[in-house]
């Protein structure tokens, strides 16, 4: 079940804590993925707005994990 976020933020920053924005609203299902619908445009403090087609959109996270530490961790670039 999808529930409707009070903010438009697809992700934070995990150093400076800037977010990627979107200007529709945003939704989150039971596995931390978030969806977002129609024509919108994201928007970051460091780069300028980049505008999306009308349709469904699917944001997540990746995550690897390391057999040696025997943890999961984000997949950051």
């Amino acid at each position: 079940m999808k529930k409707k976020l009070d903010d438009k933020v697809l992700a934070y920053g995990e150093v400076t804590g800037h977010a990627h924005r979107v200007t529709v609203d945003v939704y989150e299902d039971e596995k931390k993925l978030r969806y977002f619908e129609g024509e919108t445009m994201v928007t970051h403090e460091e780069h300028k707005p980049i505008s999306l087609p009308n349709k469904e959109w699917v944001s997540g996270r990746v995550l690897e994990y390391d057999h040696f530490a025997e943890e999961a961790r984000n997949v950051a670039d």
